[in-house]
């Protein structure tokens, strides 16, 4: 992590769980960190928890990653004031429980605008950025084992579809960049089930705890999976990095029971 020590990080989804993870990772490493969210409280918290000098800075803004507007403000802070960002961590994202077979348009348009269309504008905007000063960045894309098959949980295929566009849109990314020459990365960590209050949520209805492995992740684990990744030299890169707990499986082939199901069905 010495090649980035002094370099600017800019994080999304940075106020809690995995992200407010990644930003304590990254300020130990020495990163100067704008760790964006729309909670701004739980921003002022975090980067009042990292008190130790010899960490890199914690910058906090407040920004709905969905306007794009608002992205490129804070970007364009991030240029004239920092000297643009070397690293993008893309984590914001939502879990929403609606079934194709009665779901509500407003959450289906949530779900895709933040998990694909704000990771794009982000992305975006950081190669634009990165090429404009001249770095060679690297941007990490928070994904899911979700975004690598077809997920057995009822209610869950529309967050299933854009994590698997996720997938689609790093390797889409990192040939676009080839293709003009740059030599930013673009790498994807896909966790497995981690312990997150969206998760929690989640679980109270797609669920059946007497069948399902509760084995999670902690948001560190995620976080410490970044580093590695951002770690390695100029000449390599982890394109894809599956983490899941020890003794579980990538992909389960479960059937939920009719009380999930129902549930489900009556949200």
């Amino acid at each position: 992590m010495e090649q980035w020590r002094g370099k600017v990080a800019i994080v999304t989804g940075a106020s809690a769980g995995i992200g407010a993870a990644i930003v304590v990772k990254l300020a130990e490493s020495g990163v100067h960190v704008v760790a964006i969210a729309r909670r701004e409280n739980a921003l002022k918290e975090l980067a009042e928890s990292v008190t130790d000098k010899s960490y890199g800075t914690i910058y906090t803004k407040v920004c709905d990653v969905t306007n794009e507007q608002a992205v490129k403000d804070v970007f364009s802070w991030v240029d004239s004031t920092l000297g643009g960002p070397s690293i993008l961590i893309n984590n914001a994202g939502v879990a929403k429980v609606s079934s194709l077979l009665n779901g509500k348009l407003e959450d289906w348009e949530e779900t895709f605008d933040l998990n694909v269309l704000a990771l794009s504008v982000c992305s975006r905007e950081a190669y634009k950025s990165m090429t404009k000063n001249k770095i060679d960045g690297h941007i990490i894309q928070i994904n899911s084992i979700a975004g690598h098959g077809l997920t057995p949980y009822f209610g869950f295929k529309m967050y299933n579809a854009s994590k698997n566009a996720v997938t689609i849109l790093c390797d889409g990314l990192r040939h676009e960049l080839q293709l003009t020459g740059s030599k930013i990365k673009v790498s994807s960590v896909s966790p497995g089930p981690v312990r997150t209050d969206m998760l929690a949520d989640v679980r109270k209805i797609i669920t059946d705890r007497s069948t399902v492995d509760t084995t999670f992740l902690q948001v560190e684990d995620v976080a410490n999976a970044v580093i590695t990744s951002l770690a390695t030299p100029p000449n390599v890169l982890i394109a894809e990095m599956t983490i899941i707990p020890t003794g579980s499986l990538i992909q389960t082939h479960l059937q939920p029971s009719s009380q999930v199901v129902e549930n489900a069905l009556n949200l």
